[in-house]
C-alpha cells in the first residue's frame, strides 16, 4: 500500500507552489527622471518612522471533491470509507446513486461531457466499450493484485493493461433441495439418476434459466463449453480474436446436444425463470443452476438448500461463464491519480471487500475474505474453472443471437447443429458490420 499521507501532501504542495507562482508578477515597472534643480537646503527634520511591509499569505485552491457512482446496494458502503478518508485527506467524496442497468449508458454519455464520476462501478464486460471511448483509465495495483482472483484480473486486462479493481466474481453452480438430494451429484449422470428416483414426487427435476419465453445465454453457456465450443478464440498475449467464432464448431454443437437430449428426456423442462424459482421454493424442484444471486431469497424463504459445482456431463466439466463486478477509474475525472490511490488504501482492505460482499453476496474477487464468505466457495471454485466473459464490444452480438437460439433448442422448436450454426452466423454478420 502507498503513503497515502505523503501521496496527498504532495498535491497540496504541488497546488500551494502552482497559486504562490501565479501571484509573484505585480506588474511595476523601473523609472527614471531627471535630477532636481539645486535649491537651498531644507530644514533637517526627524526621519519618519519606518512600517514593516504587510505579510503576504498564499493559500493553495481546495481539492475537488472525489465522485463516486455506485449502485443502491454499495452507496452505504462507500460512505462509510468515504468518512475517514475524508478526515485524513480534507478531500470530500460525493457519492450518486444510480441503478446498476442504468450505469453504463450515463457513464458512455456524461463522462466524456466532463459531468461524470471520477471512480465508478461496472462489469468487466463493459470493458471494450470503456476503453474504446478513451472513458477507462489504466490503473496500477502493484503488490496488491496478488490479493485478487487471477481470472478477475484477466477479465479487467486488455492490450497488457489493468482498467479496474476487481470486487466480486459470478459464476453459477448447483443448487439442491437438501430435503431431496442426500448427496450432490457430481456428474450429469448422477444427478439424472437422481431425477428417476424422485420420480413424479416432484414437478420439475431440473431447473436452468432460458426456457420458456426468454433465452439466456449466460446460463445454458456451460453446455457450450462443455465439449470445447468457446465464443471468440483467446490467446493470453494478444487477448480476443473477433473472427475466430466458435460457436458452429463441433464440440459446441455436442455440448448443446447433449442439452437438447436432456431436454427430450424430460429431466431440463422448457420452464420460465419465475416458474422455476417457485418450484424450487415449493420443494418441487431437485436441482437448479444459477448463481448466488439467489441465496438471500432461498434464506429468507427458509430452505434447506445446498450449492455444489457444476456436474460434469460424460466426463467433461460444465464450463461456466464468469463475469466479474469492479471499480473503474474514468479517464475523464479531475482526480485520476487521487481515485486510484483512494482504492488501494481505502477500499482494498479485508474489512470493506468483507462490507462489499455482505451488501450483495457474490464471490468476492479479494483472495483473503473468501474463506469468510461461508457458502461461497462452490461459486468461487466453479468462477477458478470457468471462462470469463469476452470483455470487447462485439460480445453485444453475441447475447441475443445465442440466447435466442439456445431457447429454440430448450423449447423444442429447433435442432442444436441448427441453432449453433445460426447463431455463429448471426455473430459473424455482426462483427463484419453486416
Amino acid at each position: 500500500m502507498r503513503n497515502w499521507k505523503l501521496f496527498v501532501g504532495l498535491l497540496m504542495a504541488f497546488a500551494l507552489v502552482a497559486a504562490a507562482c501565479g501571484g509573484d508578477d505585480d506588474g511595476t515597472a523601473e523609472t527614471t527622471t531627471a535630477a532636481p534643480t539645486t535649491t537651498a537646503a531644507p530644514e533637517t527634520t526627524a526621519a519618519p518612522e519606518t512600517t514593516a511591509a504587510p505579510e503576504t499569505t498564499t493559500t493553495a485552491a481546495p481539492l475537488p471533491p472525489l465522485v463516486v457512482w455506485a449502485d443502491d446496494k454499495f452507496g452505504a458502503v462507500i460512505e462509510e470509507v468515504a468518512q475517514p478518508f475524508t478526515e485524513e485527506t480534507g478531500i470530500a467524496v460525493e457519492i450518486t446513486v444510480i441503478d446498476f442497468q442504468d450505469m453504463r449508458e450515463q457513464i458512455v454519455t456524461q463522462a466524456p461531457a466532463g459531468e461524470g464520476p471520477d471512480l465508478f462501478i461496472g462489469a468487466h464486460d463493459w470493458l471494450g466499450e470503456m476503453v474504446a471511448n478513451g472513458i477507462a483509465a489504466p490503473l496500477d495495483l502493484g503488490a496488491t493484485s496478488a490479493n485478487f482472483a487471477e481470472v478477475a484480473l484477466d477479465a479487467y486486462t486488455t492490450d497488457g493493461n489493468l482498467y479496474a479493481m476487481p470486487y466480486a466474481i459470478e459464476a453459477i453452480a448447483l443448487f439442491y433441495n437438501a430435503d431431496l438430494v442426500e448427496a450432490p451429484p457430481t456428474t450429469v449422470e448422477e444427478l439424472t439418476a437422481t431425477c428417476d428416483e424422485l420420480g413424479d414426487a416432484i414437478e420439475n427435476c431440473w431447473g436452468i434459466q432460458g426456457g420458456g419465453v426468454a433465452g439466456d445465454a449466460f446460463h445454458n453457456f456451460p453446455f457450450v463449453a462443455a465439449k470445447g465450443g468457446y465464443i471468440f478464440g483467446f490467446d493470453a498475449a494478444t487477448g480476443f480474436d473477433v473472427t475466430d467464432v466458435g460457436l458452429d464448431t463441433e464440440g459446441a454443437i455436442a455440448g448443446v446436444a447433449a442439452m437438447e437430449q436432456l431436454v427430450a428426456d424430460g429431466y431440463i423442462d422448457p420452464i420460465d425463470e419465475d416458474d422455476m424459482k417457485q418450484l424450487f421454493i415449493d420443494g418441487q424442484e431437485a436441482f437448479l443452476m444459477s448463481g448466488p444471486w439467489w441465496v438471500n431469497t432461498w434464506d429468507e424463504e427458509g430452505l434447506n438448500w445446498g450449492v455444489t459445482t457444476l456436474p460434469t456431463l460424460e466426463g467433461d466439466p460444465l464450463t461456466p461463464m464468469v463475469n466479474v463486478r469492479g471499480f473503474y477509474v474514468s479517464e475523464f475525472g479531475e482526480n485520476k491519480a487521487i481515485a486510484e490511490e483512494f482504492l488501494l488504501s481505502f477500499v482494498a482492505t479485508d474489512e470493506t471487500m468483507l462490507a462489499l460482499f455482505e451488501a450483495d453476496p457474490r464471490g468476492p474477487a479479494w483472495l483473503p475474505v473468501v474463506d469468510q464468505a461461508t457458502g461461497f466457495e462452490a461459486f468461487a471454485e466453479s468462477a477458478a474453472n470457468g471462462l470469463f466473459i469476452p470483455n470487447v464490444p462485439e460480445m453485444g452480438a453475441v447475447w441475443g443471437a445465442l440466447g435466442d437460439q439456445i431457447l429454440g433448442v430448450r423449447n423444442g422448436a429447433t435442432t442444436a447443429a441448427d441453432a449453433m450454426t445460426n447463431a455463429a452466423e448471426q455473430v459473424r454478420t455482426a462483427v463484419e458490420g453486416g
